[in-house]
């Protein structure tokens, strides 16, 4: 893939590339919608990636080309506006929190290409912007640190692109080391790294092809209903920040008279919190049947109580239940498509994984995919 992007790049420019980004997608072990909450989340990044190239010129453009969509855009510097074009947004939504910080940006020419399955819930979108603001970080010298540009993301997510997440997606893809996952506070961004051992178990992940955007899903509304019940939490205890500082039976008593669908998202963000904790103290333990437990009832919360899963995500987790050679399933991601993460028996993965697919297509009619993930170091930028 490297290599083909190189040849782009000097087809498009007539010169060489600078340097090279190579920024990871991620999985999250556990703790789904809790990032926004100021939650627990375990998420790894992957050793599926999106790759960049960037030169500097003394212009006052930008010249992007995104090779997996043969689309090429060029952005003026001094008149960043939004387009209606989805991925150019997020560029242009962080050249403008360059901007925003008074920082001076050259003019640029960028190739990127990637192997992230688009819209499968493995944050292509967070290794877009990281790896962009990581390169234009880089070819002006600005020396940002990860969680600067962590927060230009959130920033730009939320007040160009009206996507109301958290930060886990981007921390993941920066902070990312090989063989680990990072249990995560995102109340105080305290993290720690764990070791991944599953013993004769490997993580796959099962494509429902069934595509998601956040800006076209229910992914807002459920983050406004999180901040609902902040509001209503605050009527109770003015101190409270979020769900994430309070308990199930403190909904029980406080929300005796709220909307049923604000008691069932409250009582998801409190249960998944206590699940990320417990499946991290199972997996320093060896007790990997409890990690199996522990992710069909992360999927029973986000089907039932969270309702950000669909039929089709559905259907693949169910279809694990009767095989002994799974240990678990849910759905991974903002939910509404996209894939689901499968605990499976190493040896038999391929078996497995074309009996389900097999399974899907004659129940839902659609083609799913399967990919092996290994678990890989954050975002890096090399000379050329």
């Amino acid at each position: 893939m490297v290599n083909e992007i190189k040849n782009r790049f000097r087809l498009l420019y007539n010169k060489e590339a600078e340097i090279l980004v190579k920024a990871p997608g991620r999985i999250n072990l556990i703790g789904e919608h809790t990032d926004y909450n100021a939650g627990l989340v375990l998420p790894a990044a992957i050793d599926k990636c999106m790759y960049f190239l960037f030169s500097s010129n003394d212009s006052n453009l930008g010249r992007v080309y995104a090779k997996d969509l043969n689309k090429q855009v060029t952005i003026d510097l001094n008149n960043l506006q939004k387009t209606d074009s989805v991925w150019v947004n997020y560029i242009v939504g962080l050249l403008l929190e360059f901007k925003i910080k008074g920082l001076s940006l050259k003019g640029f020419e960028c190739v990127f290409s990637s192997d992230i399955p688009i819209g499968a819930g493995m944050s292509s979108s967070a290794a877009l912007e990281c790896g962009f603001a990581m390169g234009m970080n880089h070819i002006n010298q600005l020396s940002l640190g990860s969680w600067e540009i962590v927060d230009m993301s959130y920033h730009s997510n939320h007040t160009f692109m009206n996507i109301y997440g958290g930060i886990m997606d981007q921390f993941t893809s920066l902070f990312g080391q090989n063989d680990k996952c990072m249990l995560m506070n995102c109340a105080d961004r305290s993290f720690s790294y764990h070791d991944i051992d599953l013993k004769e178990y490997s993580i796959v992940m099962l494509n429902t092809n069934v595509k998601h955007e956040h800006t076209t899903s229910g992914y807002n509304e459920r983050s406004a209903e999180c901040r609902e019940i902040v509001k209503r939490l605050q009527k109770f205890d003015s101190d409270i920040k979020s769900i994430s500082e309070t308990n199930n039976e403190t909904i029980n008593t406080v929300g005796i008279e709220w909307p049923d669908n604000l008691k069932r998202r409250a009582r998801f963000v409190i249960d998944e919190n206590d699940r990320v904790l417990e499946f991290s103290r199972a997996m320093k333990n060896g007790d990997i049947q409890k990690l199996g437990e522990l992710l069909y009832q992360s999927h029973y919360g986000l089907q039932h109580l969270f309702e950000v899963s669909c039929p089709e995500l559905n259907l693949l987790v169910d279809l694990t239940r009767d095989n002994q050679d799974i240990l678990g399933a849910r759905m991974m991601g903002g939910g509404f498509g996209g894939c689901t993460i499968n605990l499976m028996k190493s040896d038999c993965v391929e078996e497995i994984t074309n009996t389900l697919i097999s399974k899907y297509k004659e129940r839902a009619g659609i083609q799913a995919e399967s990919y092996f993930v290994k678990v890989s170091d954050g975002a890096r930028v090399m000379m050329l």
